[in-house]
């Protein structure tokens, strides 16, 4: 290797959901790194307990105004988004229109801070308002068709020459531990944690502050006459009081299949798998209510259940060198352990910020690496 020549790292990441994915992405986009994904679930699979394929999902921030490290997460992934809207048809994003409808105006209302790089963003005048709706904002703005995206991360990953294995892992030890190359049973230089509410049982890590936040949405295709319209439309709908994350939401994200993604509920902490009929009516009722135009004739083609990985405290993005203590023997037995999960429902809107921001973390321990390895090497003599 000369001088001008950086090392190649070898990274396992636990997770093939949006925010595994993402970073192995990420990670490989770099250049300098070989990138192994190991998950239970992997894209085209369909478990409770696998969130990513059962999301809308739509790009709409939440982050406070006054949160400018959001800002920029969620600002990197719109932007990708868009270029993908523009150029990648695979990867099943389409531009669109997005509606915050409330049936009651916050009493403190401020625009938030993403009017600054969504187009025609504006208030919505009260005669274009639905039916019991007192006030709303309108934004052009991006929806994916979740599975697809997932499939089209995937694809990327395996074009640039990272891995996918089907595993299930019980611990950061296992996941160290698991050869890297199964060629050369080369080991991993790094590992990154991306199993968003399995992070809750995972041995060596066992955050308690996470918790499952269930979520039913009704799948619903519209007639082909109506299909050009509804597939420009996206919003959510606040009832009094309510707000994302407390109280009734309902949302409309169309999918580029023609599909349209209604919802939803947030039951914190409820591992329930079946869906309710009596909520998929519910949910259908509040649609009804809002756009009859659009889904009066809507066909219903299945209801789906998928459990968000909530986080006390927010999200867990970090690195550090640690010291792996199996006493095995071999080496290196000091690897640099990331993390990036606890995104709850969340996961798409910052996930290549996220997933970027991991990469910085990690690049930002590599100097470490090299010294802590040193120094091991070295006690190793005494």
């Amino acid at each position: 290797m000369t001088h001008s020549q950086k090392p190649t790292y070898n990274v396992n990441i636990l997770g093939a959901g949006v925010s595994g994915l993402s970073t192995a992405l990420a990670l490989l986009e770099k250049g300098n790194y070989s990138v192994k994904v190991v998950a239970t679930h992997i894209p085209s699979d369909l478990n409770i307990d696998y969130t990513s394929p059962w999301a809308g999902a739509h790009w709409r921030s939440y982050a406070d105004n006054a949160d400018l490290a959001q800002h920029e997460l969620d600002s990197a992934t719109f932007k990708r988004f868009a270029y993908l809207a523009e150029n990648e048809p695979t990867a099943g994003i389409m531009y669109l229109t997005g509606h915050d409808l409330w049936e009651v105006k916050p009493k403190s209302f401020e625009d938030p801070w993403f009017k600054r790089i969504l187009k025609n963003y504006r208030h919505i005048p009260k005669e274009e308002l639905p039916p019991g709706i007192e006030f709303g904002i309108s934004y052009t703005t991006v929806a994916m068709n979740a599975p697809k995206y997932l499939l089209y991360l995937q694809g990327q990953i395996l074009a640039r020459g990272g891995t996918i294995e089907r595993a299930t892992v019980p611990s950061l030890k296992a996941l160290a531990q698991i050869p890297h190359n199964n060629k050369t049973n080369a080991k991993a230089d790094i590992i990154v944690n991306c199993s968003g509410l399995g992070s809750r049982n995972l041995a060596g890590v066992h955050d308690h502050q996470m918790f499952p936040t269930r979520g039913q949405i009704v799948i619903v295709k519209v007639p082909d006459e109506i299909w050009p319209k509804a597939k420009e439309f996206t919003m959510e709908r606040y009832a009094e009081g309510s707000a994302m994350g407390t109280g009734t939401i309902t949302y409309v994200i169309p999918r580029d299949n023609g599909e349209i993604v209604l919802g939803g509920t947030m039951d914190h902490w409820s591992y329930q798998e079946a869906a309710s009929e009596e909520t998929t009516k519910a949910i259908v009722k509040r649609v009804l209510a809002t756009r009859p135009d659009l889904f009066s004739k809507a066909s219903i083609l299945r209801s789906c259940v998928g459990l968000r990985p909530n986080r006390r405290g927010g999200v867990r993005v970090s690195a550090e060198v640690e010291q792996m203590d199996w006493n095995e023997g071999w080496d290196p037995a000091v690897l640099v352990v990331a993390h990036n999960y606890g995104h709850a429902g969340f996961g798409y809107q910052a996930s290549v910020g996220c997933a970027d921001k991991t990469v910085e973390n990690i690049e930002r321990c590599l100097k470490g690496l090299q010294d802590a390895r040193a120094q091991a090497k070295t006690m190793a003599k005494l």
